[in-house]
This record gives structure tokens, C-alpha cells and sequence, in this order.
């Protein structure tokens, strides 16, 4: 197989590292964790067992990073301890390594990129968050976590964002026992794998009064317990959302704070409508976001 150019980067620097840290450096991040889980250092208890391919399905099967084709069911009865070393592979490795990349930074970029786009759409809400940001300054000195905090509309602007543009479009999540859709003749069995359509409930207009308009009110506290449960979901949601949620978050808050504070967003001229990759995840616009930002004065923020 012929593998993509970025593929084979993040493979090389992955697998020369491995092998640095095999001389015993040691650094204490995020690869350490991952080689000393492999090396049986972190092995976890709980209620699994481990199966042999006869009873994988066909997802399990083909993923590159199992090579041991073992997969875990639950077993009520019994408490295994289960070794990590069957499942962390070089593959599985190097695939780990690239989605703490792409999860922890192409997603808050891609957010970034189309807040900045809609505020330019949209330059009364731009106003109106620069005038929140400038308040928010005034109050703590600096743009500060409780100011984060407590700026309502800063959150609404970025969760109407993430309502029009999810990082993902889509969840999956796999069935571990039968249940039968309410209401359906639908019934799931274990091992199914139910993919769940953000970008449809994003935009469904049994939801959302005009689903496509960029409307931050909507977030608002006043107007949040309009919204009804399980259609708004750029985190996935329930126990297995995403880790990073609240970092993320924050970090896209204070970005898009500063930005607006000492610029002012204006769309380039015939850029008033985004042409979406075909990628599913991290959704991005095609050709990128062409905004024209004017700085503005020290002190004339506001």
C-alpha cells in the first residue's frame, strides 16, 4: 500500500522516538504512557474478557492497529486482568499519536476558523462580543478564566459555531447488548455500530428555527432550556464524549477573545459563502477561511 506523505512522516518520527526511549530517555509524556501501558506497567482491572477472532465482527477484524485480532466483552461473573500489551502495537502506536494531534489541535482550529468566518458574516455579533470582551478587561485586568467564565455571550458565539460547523459530523458508538428502538421495529444486537448524524440534528428544523442563520441568542442561559436534549452535540455526549471538552473550550474562547479584542474581521470580497471538504472529521472549509482583519488601535478596542 501506498501510504500518504504525512502518514509516513508521523510514522518515522513515532517510530524513531520508540526507539530513543528504548535507551531509557525518558520525558514523561504522552509516549511514555503509551510505552509503559505496552510494557504491562499499567495493566487495567475490570469486567472482560478476551475473546478470539471467531466472535469479532468485521470492524474489529480489519483494523489496522489490533493485530492480535483480540477483542473485549463484558463478563459480570468474573474480573480479569486484561494486558494492554496485546493492544498497543507500533500500529496502534503511531495511529494514537496522530489523533492526540489532529483531536487536540485541528478541531479547535477548525472551530477558530469558522467563528472568525460568521463574525465576519455577521459584524453586529461581532460588536456585541468585542463589547463583552472589552467589559471583560475593564472588570479583571486582563482576559482571565473567571472572565472566560462568565462571558455568556463568548460561549453562546462558539457553541452556535460548533452547532452550524461540528469538528465531527458524525459519532459511532457499538452495541454491547439487544435493545429494541422505542417505538420501531428496529432492534439492535451487540456488536452493531450505530452511527449517530451530528450534522443532521444540527441542522433538523424540528430543533432549530432557522438552523442555518448564525443566532448566538440561542445559547444564551435565558434561552438554553429551549434547546432539546441530545440535538446539539459537537462533543459526542454521555460517558465517552470527548476527554478534551472543557480545554477545548477554553482555548477557543480565549483565542477568539483576543482576536476580536485587537482586530476587526471583515470577509474577503466574494467570500460570503463556505464550500465544505468532502472529510467528515475535522470539517474544514475548502480552500480555507479568506477574512480580511484590520487591526485595531491600542485603547479604541471598543
Amino acid at each position: 500500500k501506498m501510504e500518504l506523505s504525512p502518514v509516513k512522516f508521523f510514522r518515522s518520527v513515532v517510530e524513531e522516538t520508540i526507539a530513543a526511549r528504548k535507551s531509557g530517555q525518558r520525558r514523561g509524556d504522552y509516549l511514555d504512557l503509551l510505552l509503559d501501558a505496552r510494557a504491562g506497567h499499567e495493566d487495567i482491572s475490570a469486567p472482560y474478557s478476551l475473546t478470539s477472532t471467531h466472535s469479532q465482527d468485521a470492524t474489529a477484524r480489519d483494523s489496522p492497529t489490533v493485530e492480535h485480532h483480540t477483542v473485549i466483552k463484558e463478563t459480570p461473573s468474573s474480573t480479569d486482568k486484561v494486558s494492554l500489551t496485546q493492544l498497543l502495537t507500533d500500529k496502534s502506536i503511531v495511529a494514537q499519536c496522530v489523533l492526540f494531534l489532529i483531536a487536540g489541535y485541528d478541531t479547535t482550529a477548525s472551530a477558530l476558523a469558522f467563528s472568525s468566518f460568521l463574525l465576519a458574516k455577521y459584524p453586529i455579533h461581532q460588536l456585541h462580543l468585542r463589547e463583552e470582551v472589552q467589559q471583560m478587561i475593564e472588570e479583571h485586568g486582563d482576559i482571565t478564566y473567571q472572565g472566560i467564565l462568565e462571558a455568556k455571550f463568548l460561549d453562546a458565539c462558539i457553541m452556535e459555531t460548533l452547532r452550524l460547523y461540528p469538528p465531527g459530523t458524525f459519532g459511532e458508538r457499538l452495541c454491547t447488548k439487544t435493545y429494541k428502538l422505542p417505538g420501531t421495529e428496529v432492534t439492535l444486537h451487540p456488536g452493531d455500530l450505530v452511527t449517530i448524524p451530528f450534522w443532521s440534528l444540527h441542522h433538523d428544523p424540528r430543533y432549530w428555527q432557522h438552523p442555518d442563520e448564525f443566532q448566538p441568542d440561542r445559547f444564551l442561559p435565558e434561552n438554553k432550556a429551549k434547546i432539546t436534549g441530545f440535538t446539539h452535540m459537537p462533543f459526542g455526549i454521555g460517558p465517552r464524549n470527548c476527554i478534551a471538552m472543557r480545554f477545548a473550550l477554553m482555548e477557543a474562547k480565549v483565542a477568539l477573545a483576543k482576536l476580536v479584542i485587537a482586530s476587526e474581521l471583515r470577509l474577503a470580497r466574494g467570500h460570503k459563502k463556505l464550500k465544505l471538504t468532502s472529510s467528515p472529521f475535522p470539517l474544514k472549509a475548502d480552500g480555507g477561511v479568506n477574512l480580511v482583519v484590520i487591526p485595531l488601535p491600542a485603547g479604541k478596542q471598543s
